[in-house]
């Protein structure tokens, strides 16, 4: 068993599903283990090894003041990428927590001026398992804080939002996990990743209340949006950005309600 630096990223990355951890230690970030070959792979990173009780496991790092072109170039290629930073403890010891986990969805910084979207899909949970539709759709780019939902009637509707958005991540609702279709069509034509996130995020108490908590108790209402659907998938955008340690929360400011005569 690993100790020492390599224990501690190995605990650390058992603590995220995300796909890659960067680690700082000093002034470098670095993986180890498979991360190290993955990373080296993706980015041309030079691999070395590390000793840790009696076992050897690649390393690989970049500058501490070079990780996001980095961070970037993986979440660009698909791959939600944890970052954990150091601190020091009260005895004066350095210990490592995870601050951030950057998604194709939540990037902050783009190579272009493109919207870059994250969006969540909600399918009716009432309905008749053959039943196409209704849907919730929320669209959120993190970069400028826009926020947009809406309901749509059926599957060539969803697909027709999706394609006019086109996001970057997708947050499928429980029942949307489950429409092979619709999610090859992300992943392939859409080239989007899909995020299998919490399910409990998408559900109405507590998607209600995330949107109250960021908007205000009477957002709903004010901005026209009376689809339960609509406020579910706004609600797990919200819990998703918020998870992700975006830190962006207080620059989406706005929801918008929008439906068939604004498309």
């Amino acid at each position: 068993m690993a100790t020492g630096i390599v224990g501690e990223f190995l605990d650390l990355k058992a603590e995220t599903d995300a796909d890659v951890l960067a680690m700082q230690c000093g002034d470098f970030y670095e993986f180890f283990a498979d991360d190290a070959e993955l990373v080296a792979d993706e980015l041309d990173l030079s691999i070395s090894q590390k000793s840790s009780h009696g076992s050897s496991y690649p390393m690989a790092g970049v500058p501490l003041s070079e990780l996001t072109p980095y961070v970037n170039a993986l979440v660009e290629r698909g791959y939600r990428v944890a970052v954990a930073d150091q601190y020091e403890t009260e005895g004066g010891d350095h210990a490592r927590e995870i601050v951030r986990v950057v998604t194709p969805g939540t990037v902050l910084e783009t190579s272009d001026d493109d919207a870059r979207y994250l969006a969540a899909v909600v399918r009716d949970e009432g309905n008749d398992s053959d039943a196409d539709g209704p849907y919730g759709l929320a669209f959120a780019d993190v970069t400028t804080g826009r926020f947009l939902a809406t309901t749509v009637d059926d599957g060539g509707d969803l697909r027709a939002e999706l394609y006019r958005f086109d996001p970057a991540e997708v947050l499928p609702g429980p029942r949307v996990r489950n429409d092979d279709e619709l999610l090859e069509a992300v992943r392939e034509d859409l080239s989007g990743r899909v995020t299998a996130f919490d399910a409990e995020a998408f559900a109405t108490g507590r998607a209600q209340h995330a949107v109250r908590e960021q908007f205000g108790r009477e957002t709903t209402d004010s901005v026209g949006l009376d689809s339960e659907l609509a406020v579910r998938a706004a609600g797990a955008v919200l819990s998703y950005v918020e998870e992700t340690g975006a830190g962006v929360l207080a620059s989406m400011t706005r929801l918008t309600a929008y439906g068939a005569d604004d498309r």
